[in-house]
């Protein structure tokens, strides 16, 4: 951790998490992680986990506060391996049957839950927005679930894909419905950790803003409607 800690990175995370109006977490799951098991993409993922491990350093709850913050991880690809590891750095893993359905996280997130998403599927993001904004459920009354989520920055996605691709309108979409759901996205900036070959996607923290309660059913309905399009899309240390 010596790495990150000494890195502007690691400021910057620390300032953005670490004020007076930040909503109570005591959930924190990370979605996407792939497995940390020997390929091409390993230290970054690593890297990507130290990133997770540190968000949950700067959640910890008042001393009167009798809950405790808890850490979940899912990815179909996540090995036995991969789950004795996590378990270990005290991450329960979650099961998903593919990188296109929730799973299991879908039921553990909550209005009290940090998601951390360094790389998903359009389509996931898609379904997250989806379970965050109730628009697959017949109510509107009660807040969006998420009220933080730490991703690819879908500012920088869409700028990924030509302005005619289906892939480019679904981003804009999505940067359409997280403005109605009233969340502020802020860039996530710092050198030190990062190398050139383990550079991940640009990340933004989207953190939802408190909106009067009168307000609230006409931005859930209007993200609903924004967002209604199907659905698509051996045992290790920390080296950093």
């Amino acid at each position: 951790m010596d790495l990150f800690n000494q890195s502007a990175l690691a400021a910057s995370l620390e300032d953005m998490l670490n004020v007076k109006n930040r909503p109570r977490i005591t959930r924190l799951v990370s979605l996407g992680l792939g497995s940390l098991l020997d390929s091409k993409d390993q230290q970054r993922r690593i890297k990507q986990l130290v990133v997770f491990v540190a968000i949950a350093s700067h959640l910890t709850l008042p001393m009167s506060d009798e809950a405790s913050v808890t850490l979940y991880a899912q990815d179909p690809t996540f090995t036995a391996i991969d789950e004795a590891f996590l378990n270990s750095l005290g991450i329960t893993v979650l099961q998903t049957p593919s990188s296109s359905d929730l799973g299991d996280a879908g039921q553990m997130i909550n209005e009290e839950t940090l998601v951390y998403s360094p790389f998903l599927t359009i389509a996931t993001y898609k379904l997250l927005f989806s379970q965050s904004l109730h628009t697959s459920t017949q109510s509107f009354s009660a807040s969006p679930k998420i009220p933080i989520l730490v991703s690819d920055d879908f500012n920088a996605l869409r700028l990924k894909w030509d302005k005619r691709t289906s892939e480019h309108r679904d981003v804009e979409t999505l940067i359409k419905g997280a403005k109605s759901g009233n969340y502020r996205r802020r860039a996530v900036n710092g050198e030190g950790f990062w190398a050139e070959s383990d550079r991940p996607f640009p990340l933004a923290i989207y953190w939802r803003q408190g909106v009067p309660q009168q307000k609230r059913r006409t931005e859930l309905e209007s993200c609903a409607s924004a967002l209604s399009f199907p659905h698509e899309n051996q045992p290790m240390s920390i080296p950093v």
